[in-house]
């Protein structure tokens, strides 16, 4: 056990190194700072155009819910799709996977490791943009100040959500284990079809029938569902647009749901990655470079 903490602590910490050490340190401060808020911004700016197209039909509300599951996909991005990308670039960028891989840190625990240097950079990110948001925009602080802020929950969701986008991360880096290293433009796809499917950006209730279900079966979608319940609170019921076939759930049921689909989650992903990483080294994968 020991041994593992330390190889996580490890895993971690250069994660973090090769995140922010390719500039000076103010330079990356700015980085984590504008990256996120710029997306954030393009949200916003797309909010007040469809009102002004609608002549205001949009309801209020959908500025804060924008805002809020952006912030919220930014883990997603960070370290479902962060720990992926590790495989291309220390296989394919770096040529260190295969001395990691005979030293005895324990290869899954080193991609957990390099998850949570991307979870700590994305959250610092979100709070700030979070922060940010309050500040510049009335709509976003008037949601905040209506309703009290459900720490318990949110607590509860972010360690259940941390350890989903893990499970993800690991699904990910196991199937580009045996990909080249274009493999990392499945990652992308996946990230475009959770950022669609999750209610990050649309509501679910406004997707047609078909992928309403596909999201309903997806974990981010009830972890984002419970995020901004926990931060807003459920929406205002002149706020149809922003209903849900999940709205009239409680907290309890939607912790309920995203602790099965997690744990369904957790059970493959090391069923996968146990398998893949046998595969890759019988068929020397994870030496091979490719596209070079």
């Amino acid at each position: 056990m020991n041994n593992q903490s330390r190889s996580l602590r490890t895993a971690a910490w250069l994660g973090w190194q090769l995140e922010s050490n390719w500039t000076s340190p103010w330079l990356f401060a700015l980085y984590v700072i504008f990256k996120p808020l710029c997306s954030s911004l393009l949200l916003v700016c797309m909010y007040f155009a469809a009102r002004i197209a609608t002549d205001g039909a949009v309801p209020v509300a959908f500025l804060p819910y924008l805002y809020i599951s952006n912030a919220c996909y930014m883990l997603v991005g960070a370290v479902a799709f962060g720990m992926s990308y590790a495989v291309v670039t220390d296989r394919e960028h770096y040529r260190m996977l295969k001395y990691i891989y005979i030293t005895p840190v324990h290869l899954q625990t080193y991609f957990v490791g390099r998850g949570l240097a991307g979870a700590a950079e994305a959250t610092v990110g979100a709070l700030i943009n979070l922060t940010i948001g309050a500040l510049c925009f009335s709509d976003v602080r008037h949601a905040f100040t209506a309703h009290d802020t459900e720490w318990g929950w949110l607590f509860v969701y972010l360690v259940i959500g941390l350890t989903m986008l893990v499970s993800l991360g690991l699904i990910m880096a196991s199937i580009l284990l045996n990909m080249a290293r274009h493999g990392m433009f499945l990652s992308e796809g996946v990230a475009g079809m959770l950022y669609l499917l999750s209610g990050a950006v649309f509501p679910i209730a406004v997707l047609p029938l078909v992928l309403r279900w596909m999201s309903l079966g997806l974990p981010p979608t009830y972890w984002m569902e419970g995020m901004r319940r926990a931060l807003l609170g459920p929406p205002a019921n002149d706020s149809t647009m922003l209903h849900s076939p999940l709205t009239e759930w409680s907290h309890t049921e939607l912790a309920l749901a995203l602790l099965i689909s997690t744990f369904v989650m957790v059970v493959l992903s090391q069923v996968l990655f146990r398998w893949s990483e046998r595969r890759a080294w019988r068929l020397g994968r994870i030496e091979e470079t490719t596209g070079v």
